[in-house]
């Protein structure tokens, strides 16, 4: 009777373990390529470089020579009486003046009067007790939108108080700027757009901005693990763990792994967010 070499479970189970990482490293360098400064998490890590946020604000001002003094990303401003806020990009420049930039991707959540309660958080957090109302900065909300909300076709859109009956300014020192990145024109603010929306940072216009995201996008980083990437990494994970539990997590990993061989870069991301659209590719790729 023929002797048949016994199969070896250990070798099998070593390259199973072997190609699960090549998967998972595909997909994490999928991720990362796909990503644009427009994402919400991407961003607030390649502000962490002071540098970056003080050459956003400088083409937004229009203030070649604005300075910053100090900045926080992720700032909790607590309200005791109400609702609170975690600003993405909260800075003050050497003049004093307070800004709070914030990313919206979504139309629904740049309305008005979000802008209106980040100015008057900014204000209760910025005078102290005792303080005279003088003493308030100047503070500028910017809202860095996907799509242009006011429909006018405008790059940028500048808010301050009026008085009504002579136009005149309120002079207030409280500022509102909603910034367009889906018009894009051959001036400053055009370039800066198109940055925004660039996942290849060779095709960026600005050497800061491009320096910042090659760095973080390189492979020698990646290698590294540095904590900030692997905290984004593990987001967009969970978020497809959670959101697509029902469909399980193999096949989400499936999915995955065929997109990335694929380098359909956009569709990782998106398939990460959304639900209706994770499984309109399952179907795509007969995976249902």
């Amino acid at each position: 009777m023929p002797q048949f070499p016994a199969k070896n479970s250990k070798n099998s189970k070593e390259q199973h373990t072997l190609q699960k990482s090549s998967s998972q490293l595909e997909v994490k360098q999928a991720i990362i390529s796909s990503l644009t400064l427009m994402d919400d998490i991407f961003i607030k890590i390649v502000l962490q470089d002071k540098q970056c946020t003080e050459f956003i604000l400088q083409v937004i001002m229009e203030n070649d020579s604005l300075r910053l003094k100090d900045q926080c990303i992720q700032k909790d401003t607590p309200n005791i009486h109400g609702h609170s806020l975690v600003l993405d990009c909260y800075c003050e420049d050497k003049e004093h003046n307070l800004y709070n930039i914030e990313i919206q991707n979504d139309s629904q959540e740049a309305i008005p009067k979000r802008a209106r309660f980040h100015a008057s958080l900014i204000d209760i957090h910025s005078l102290k007790k005792g303080q005279n109302f003088k003493q308030l900065p100047k503070t500028y909300v910017i809202f860095i939108t996907a799509k242009d909300i006011f429909k006018r076709g405008l790059q940028s859109y500048h808010i301050e108080r009026i008085i009504k009956e002579n136009g005149q300014p309120f002079d207030d020192d409280s500022y509102i700027i909603y910034f367009n990145t889906s018009k894009i024109e051959n001036n400053s603010l055009g370039r800066l757009a198109e940055d925004f929306h660039a996942n290849n940072p060779k095709q960026m216009h600005s050497t800061i901005l491009s320096k910042r995201v090659a760095e973080l996008k390189s492979t020698d980083f990646m290698q590294k693990g540095d904590k900030n990437m692997n905290i984004l990494l593990e987001r967009y994970r969970q978020a497809a763990l959670e959101e697509g539990r029902e469909e399980g997590s193999e096949k989400l990993a499936q999915l995955m792994g065929i997109l990335a061989e694929s380098g359909r870069l956009e569709d990782i991301k998106k398939a990460s967010k959304d639900k209706r659209y994770r499984k309109k590719l399952f179907r795509e790729l007969n995976l249902m």
